[in-house]
């Protein structure tokens, strides 16, 4: 069920995103390069508004769509640039002894185990090419080998469906089209939707949820995990309390209702621009 609706979601997002998104690319190529592009939603708002006179709120619609653009290109940039520091970060602070330990245990990871040397309860996936497992020196100290085990297999089954991509996608796509809230909610409720599952692959490795359980209520004693400013899939950062409970009752109801004012916003957002678009078509 987790892993459909995880496909539902991210879908769903793309979708909403990509129809405006197309309009955006297309009035973007009208306005930078002159090209004329048969119907665009955004470019019949224009023409409308200069028709009025409304130069200045058209001005700002070319402003709105060009920044659009710019934006995700900065957010893309800076974490591409983060990425690179924390790595080079990470190399400078690794435990070369227990990196390679690890990775000889778990040899799915491929090499990429990262223990780094830090007091920190730090157990993450980050990278969008080849996703490295972080796990720190701290975090290890704080677990038994049981429990450590089931954080590990958690993580591998982030790095081995790229969940660090995937949730940089939902989060540029939420962040750029904030006008569409429902995105945000989606991002979230992916997010909760591949902890769940990444949680099932460890309990499906082990056997049982004992030692999951217990990693977790550790974390959530000790604060959860160190945030940080780029893209990344932590153990501990998204809805603890309802992966406990969940894992203690895995009969528990499961909403997924999303909320109405950001749904409402969303959908008013949408039907607007297909009523213009089926205004001028017919």
């Amino acid at each position: 069920m987790w892993q459909s609706r995880s496909r539902f979601i991210f879908r769903s997002s793309v979708l909403i995103a990509g129809v405006v998104l197309f309009q955006m690319t297309m009035y973007a190529l009208h306005v930078l390069f002159g090209i004329r592009i048969g119907f665009n939603v955004l470019n019949v708002c224009t023409e409308w508004m200069r028709s009025k006179g409304i130069f200045s709120i058209a001005h700002l619609l070319d402003v709105f769509v060009i920044g659009t653009f710019v934006y995700s290109m900065w957010q893309i940039l800076r974490q591409f640039v983060l990425s690179r520091r924390i790595f080079a970060k990470l190399d400078a602070y690794r435990h070369t002894k227990l990196s390679a330990e690890l990775n000889r245990m778990y040899p799915e990871a491929r090499g990429n185990i990262v223990v780094v040397v830090s007091d920190e309860p730090i157990a993450l996936t980050m990278g969008f090419g080849k996703p490295a497992v972080v796990l720190s020196t701290g975090l290890l100290d704080m677990l038994d080998a049981s429990e450590a085990e089931a954080v590990i297999h958690h993580e591998l089954h982030h790095q081995q469906t790229g969940d660090p991509r995937s949730m940089f996608f939902l989060s540029l796509l939420a962040s750029v089209l904030w006008y569409l809230p429902v995105l945000k909610w989606f991002h979230h409720q992916y997010k909760i939707a591949r902890e769940i599952l990444a949680d099932n692959y460890a309990i499906s490795r082990q056997g049982s949820s004992r030692d999951l359980g217990s990693a977790l209520l550790k974390l959530l004693r000790r604060g959860g995990t160190v945030a940080m400013p780029f893209a990344y899939a932590s153990f501990a950062d998204t809805s603890i309390n309802y992966r406990i409970r969940r894992i203690v009752d895995p009969e528990s109801p499961i909403s997924f209702r999303p909320p109405l004012t950001p749904t409402m916003i969303s959908g008013y957002v949408l039907v607007v621009m297909t009523w213009l678009f089926v205004q001028i078509l017919f």
